[in-house]
């Protein structure tokens, strides 16, 4: 089915089924306690954002949301439990959400075995691309998003002397070993690369190494909790340099943990705040006004997720009369360029989503659209 026919499609199915009540049932998991709640409440609060707009609409050919919640604390084990438990209930139409990518991987055997739809927001590992016919996210990979970051640290930033620091697991191995190879062809010098394991505290030993080598960029390839840390020692000892992070740093509580270490921190992410168009400033304002502070980008892929859901729900009914599992995936794989605040939404055959990053600054508390940008 063309574009144009699958519109025309759900067209016929709004003027013909209006007010017929066709309830879709998402599964929303993700990490919502422990160190890295921020990420799972960020997509909650987005999606919950995007629910309540969809279903005040009166004129979504009968299509409602609604949302039942689980906290995978980002451990595997819970997201196997989780997706069995989805799975049972035949009332779950698809899985959403998934703060980590370790927690999606295990779930995915349970998940394709059901036939149950997943669109994730925040799970970025290569290794989930292809996973099953059922998966798909909204967010870019760590290779795409590290090699963009390698080659806009050598070609935009002009950084020829680099070291890298990255957490010892999936995330920042995958995204840190884009970055080397990207930053090494645009004929950057990488002077170390070294590891560290989540919830370590002292980056000191690390940190003085690296300034006697004397790089005009540190890349940080991990969370925000670690690089609020090591923005902060890294001034303690006088190492003045350009720190470039994943999107694992973009969230508020960076800021609010590092200080004013982190002032001038450079990352990237799929959303920014501070763009005119009419349809980013209304999703800024209202989340603003329901949560009291400004969207970031995993709010902002999961309420984008919202309207894509909507999308394929509304194409699957028009197509087969109803919602199901296999119906909703099978329009997932047909809807093509979902407008939404993080860009327009189109899967590849893999599950993976096309599209590209902004880079973000630190400035005075705030995250600002980085002057310098990768064209």
């Amino acid at each position: 089915m063309t574009a144009a026919a699958a519109l025309a499609a759900i067209a016929s199915f709004t003027a013909s089924a209006a007010g017929a009540a066709e309830e879709v049932k998402i599964g929303f998991t993700a990490a919502l306690s422990g160190d890295f709640a921020a990420y799972g409440e960020n997509m909650q609060r987005g999606l919950e954002l995007a629910i309540g707009e969809i279903n005040a609409k009166s004129d979504n050919g009968g299509i409602t949301l609604a949302i039942t919640t689980a906290d995978d604390r980002g451990l595997p084990s819970d997201g196997v439990l989780i997706a069995q438990r989805f799975c049972s209930d035949e009332t779950v139409d698809i899985v959403m959400g998934y703060s980590f990518s370790s927690v999606a991987l295990a779930a995915a055997t349970i998940i394709n075995d059901c036939q149950l739809p997943v669109l994730a927001s925040a799970v970025t590992s290569p290794d989930l691309a292809g996973v099953s016919p059922y998966f798909r996210r909204n967010v870019l990979t760590d290779a795409v998003q590290g090699e963009l970051a390698g080659t806009y640290a050598a070609k935009v930033l002009g950084a020829k002397r680099i070291a890298a620091l990255n957490q010892q697991d999936d995330y920042g191995i995958g995204g840190t070993d884009a970055f080397v190879a990207a930053a090494k062809a645009a004929g950057a010098e990488i002077l170390s690369r070294e590891a560290y394991v989540l919830g370590t505290k002292d980056f000191k030993t690390q940190l003085t190494s690296i300034k006697a080598q004397t790089p005009d960029l540190l890349w940080v390839g991990g969370f925000y909790t670690e690089a609020a840390k090591i923005a902060q020692q890294a001034r303690q000892i006088g190492l003045d340099v350009q720190i470039l992070g994943s999107d694992g740093l973009l969230s508020p509580k960076l800021i609010e943990l590092g200080g004013a270490s982190i002032d001038g921190t450079i990352l990237y992410g799929m959303f920014d705040p501070s763009v005119a168009k009419p349809e980013v400033q209304a999703f800024v304002k209202a989340y603003k006004d329901k949560y009291g502070e400004e969207p970031n980008a995993w709010a902002a892929l999961a309420y984008d997720a919202g309207y894509t859901l909507n999308e394929a729900a509304k194409l699957a009914a028009a197509k087969n009369g109803k919602v199901d599992r296999v119906g909703l995936n099978a329009a997932f794989a047909e809807i093509k360029a979902v407008p939404g605040v993080t860009g327009p939404t189109t899967f590849q055959e893999n599950g993976n989503r096309e599209g590209t990053v902004v880079y973000l600054q630190v400035k005075d508390g705030k995250f600002i659209l980085a002057p310098k940008q990768l064209n």
